[in-house]
């Protein structure tokens, strides 16, 4: 009997290990581990699967939100997330984007923009895709984009080439002053900036808005006439342009307001006939010769020392930066102050170029953008 007792507590022991072993191995599973935190070091915590994120030029996961934007013509376009890779076929989108803090989404950009170095040296790493108009299409699907960002008012001649190649165009002007508010609240909610986009939208905004109440106590008849070049000699910015919408929003009536083109040839006579007040010039930062020599050469035209514009000292040339781009509400005010000085003497276009130098894209008020 004592012997049956003896195996029998064996037996219990042995049991009672056996459970002790599994219930240790048990607890092993759920064990905390260090897990990795964002900013590299470590911290206690229950290891967890991450949820997928989207690979760089690629949208397909479904952890992302759909996102929907207003292009310049007023339609919409869709992305099933927000884009990390973006080629910009477009300068002025291009700044806009570095101005709210979205440059490290840029991967390409055209030829034009490589010339610009207050752009490039916050991209450096940008692949260039060739001319904006024609975009090499080899170049652009090697770099896997989720969007090509291009010009709405003027797409490139091969977008077939791109859709074809399921690459989602997104047509954005960001250089007309009337759009400049949309395109860039547009741009930010793309890159998740909408609130960097909403302060720059809203600053263009008042600032039109205060121009505009300043010119509506202005009669008509105190509006100077003006004839505005375009970077071609003798191309006359006309209504639709650009210049057109900024002449107009400053107080100015001009000489080819009436036009049924954009852009219109004109010759030398034609500008002589209408004896315009003030001659202007809009001037490509690529351009060679510097304002003051534009300026001589306009006033020595042949015929033109007739002109109001000319013999009262009224020929500008304006740097093509603050005439269009995001810089363009400042360029309107330049142009109001010009032609209304006593209205806009405390208005100082200068000091707001310095300031978007300091808080958006620096580099940007180094050179002079009006002459004289």
């Amino acid at each position: 009997m004592d012997k049956t007792i003896q195996i029998l507590g064996i037996i219990l022991l042995c049991c009672a290990a056996a459970g002790a072993t599994v219930l240790m191995m048990g607890t092993a599973g759920t064990a905390t581990h260090p897990v990795p935190a964002l900013d590299g070091t470590q911290t206690r915590g229950t290891a967890t699967a991450a949820p997928a994120t989207n690979a760089p030029g690629s949208q397909n996961s479904g952890t992302c939100t759909r996102v929907t934007i207003t292009q310049t013509d007023g339609t919409t376009v869709s992305l099933p997330c927000q884009p990390e890779r973006l080629i910009v076929a477009n300068s002025d989108a291009a700044e806009l984007l570095i101005a709210l803090g979205a440059s490290d989404k840029i991967v390409g950009v055209d030829e034009s923009t490589l010339s610009v170095p207050y752009i490039m040296d916050k991209i450096p790493n940008a692949t260039s895709i060739g001319d904006w108009e024609t975009p090499n299409i080899e170049e652009i699907i090697a770099l896997h984009p989720d969007a090509v960002i291009s010009y709405s008012s003027y797409k490139p001649k091969n977008i077939d080439q791109i859709t074809a190649a399921n690459i989602t165009v997104i047509s954005l002007d960001c250089y007309k002053l009337d759009t400049l508010p949309s395109d860039a609240r547009a741009l930010g909610m793309l890159t998740g900036t909408s609130n960097a986009a909403e302060v720059y939208a809203r600053m263009v905004e008042d600032t039109v808005t205060e121009v505009n109440t300043r010119v509506k106590s202005i009669t008509e008849t105190d509006y100077p006439t003006v004839y505005f070049e375009s970077y071609t000699d003798y191309t006359a910015e006309s209504k639709g342009s650009g210049s057109d919408e900024m002449l107009v929003a400053a107080g100015g009536k001009n000489i080819a307001g009436d036009s049924q083109t954009s852009y219109m040839t004109v010759s030398p006579e034609w500008v002589v006939a209408r004896q315009p007040q003030y001659v202007l010039k809009v001037v490509s930062s690529s351009n060679t010769l510097s304002l003051a020599e534009i300026v001589e050469n306009l006033k020595a035209r042949p015929g033109w020392d007739t002109i109001p514009a000319v013999q009262q000292n009224r020929v500008y040339a304006i740097d093509s930066d603050i005439e269009y781009g995001p810089k363009a509400y400042i360029g309107l005010v330049y142009t109001a102050q010009l032609l209304h000085p006593d209205i806009f003497r405390d208005m100082y276009p200068r000091a707001m170029l310095d300031e978007y130098a300091g808080k958006y894209v620096s580099g940007t008020n180094v050179s002079m953008m009006m002459y004289p």
